[in-house]
């Protein structure tokens, strides 16, 4: 018969934490409990010393050094970045709690406040790992031409990494070049069959090159191995939006904005799958959690005015459009929405002229014009109509 005891570590660390409820801003006793269990992962007194902290704040840098690292362990990115800017601002330099710090930036969801640490602190990026840290945020922020030196940097510290070597496939295409990005998506998944950089490199490649089919594998590939990864879900619902397979497309696409809810592209595809089907409702639910993230995104009150308008509400309709082309001149929903509007009028000529323009520009899948989509579906349904009976 086992029975569980204390560790010294645990009986120690007990102790230090009776002596700071009589003294709680002792920066020594601070420090030996934060350490202490740090060392021990001890994070159920490691979330007792957190709202120590946070009831008796301390300036010290060290403490709060020691207070980013015990919340890291403790997942907690918003205190950890909290405790790593006061660090760093009381002057600490060391390479690893400007990582940590930056990580915690990261992981919290503040790009730009892990750029900005790098930026001010170049020693902090000593290493490969802190390099791929500030490629990856700026790749968030869409800064993907800036984030491609940094993954070479990387690579060329430890040219064998597979990490650095897909996510510089990945930025290879974010920054269209097709042919690199592809060539050396594969050479990573001969070696790393799952590496998810890679993966999603591959699979968009093939897409813009319109290899459906391998794009197709590629995007089922990822989503088996990473099925929490909301890009891949949402590459797979595009391919099949795109291939107008709209059941499919909508089931995929909704476990991408599961996974990703503030991707407003995703909400986009959506809601035109469901202005498609005539479902109104379901497309200004999408519709509207586009406007939640961003107000002023033409292309989201251009879907809004689709819908007003198969609602009835052409007074409401003509409003949306008005703004939507405010905020873009050449979206798609907005002239869609005033095709719809020539429609109900009865002014046929008008509004089959608009669909030419309309089918003209970009599709929703922002990958082809509607003219493309349109013959491809008519291509589709015209080959499964059955046989006539006097054809064999």
């Amino acid at each position: 018969m086992t029975t569980d005891t204390p560790s010294p570590q645990h009986d120690r660390l007990v102790r230090l934490l009776g002596f700071l409820s009589h003294d709680p801003t002792n920066p020594m006793l601070l420090t030996d409990a934060l350490r202490l269990a740090i060392e021990a992962g001890d994070l159920g007194n490691g979330k007792r010393l957190l709202d120590h902290l946070a009831q008796h704040p301390v300036d010290d840098p060290q403490v709060c050094a020691l207070a980013l690292h015990l919340a890291l362990q403790a997942h907690d990115f918003s205190t950890a970045a909290a405790y790593g800017d006061k660090a760093v601002q009381a002057g600490v330099e060391h390479p690893a709690v400007i990582y940590n710090a930056a990580f915690a930036h990261f992981y919290s969801g503040d790009y730009l406040g892990t750029t900005e640490l790098f930026a001010r602190h170049a020693a902090g990026q000593d290493n490969s790992a802190a390099l791929l840290l500030h490629a990856r945020a700026l790749h968030h922020q869409e800064l993907t031409e800036e984030a491609e030196p940094l993954v070479a940097q990387a690579l060329a510290q430890e040219p064998q990494s597979n990490e650095a070597r897909g996510l510089l496939a990945l930025l290879r295409y974010e920054n269209d070049d097709l042919d690199s990005a592809l060539s050396l998506s594969r050479e990573v998944l001969v070696e790393d069959p799952d590496q998810l950089d890679a993966l999603i490199a591959c699979a968009s490649a093939h897409f813009e090159q319109r290899d459906i089919g391998a794009s197709r594998n590629a995007w089922e590939h990822t989503v088996q191995a990473h099925p929490r990864c909301g890009r891949a879900w949402s590459g797979l619902g595009q391919l099949e939006f795109n291939e107008l397979q709209f059941d499919q497309a909508e089931q995929h696409l909704r476990q991408a904005v599961e996974f990703m809810p503030d991707h407003i592209g995703t909400w986009h595809l959506l809601a035109w799958i469901y202005i498609l089907r005539n479902d109104s409702r379901a497309a200004r639910e999408a519709l509207l959690k586009s406007y939640e993230l961003d107000r002023n995104f033409g292309e989201t009150h251009g879907g809004l005015a689709v819908v007003d308008i198969m609602d009835g509400l052409e007074d409401e309709g003509r409003f949306g459009i008005r703004r939507a082309l405010k905020l873009n001149p050449d979206g798609l929903g907005a002239r869609y929405a005033e095709m719809l509007l020539l429609q109900r009028a009865g002014k046929a000529e008008e509004a089959s002229q608009l669909v030419q323009q309309v089918l003209a520009k970009t599709s929703p899948d922002g990958h082809n014009s509607g003219q493309v989509l349109l013959e491809r579906w008519l291509h589709e349904h015209q080959d499964k109509r059955p046989a006539r009976p006097d054809h064999h």
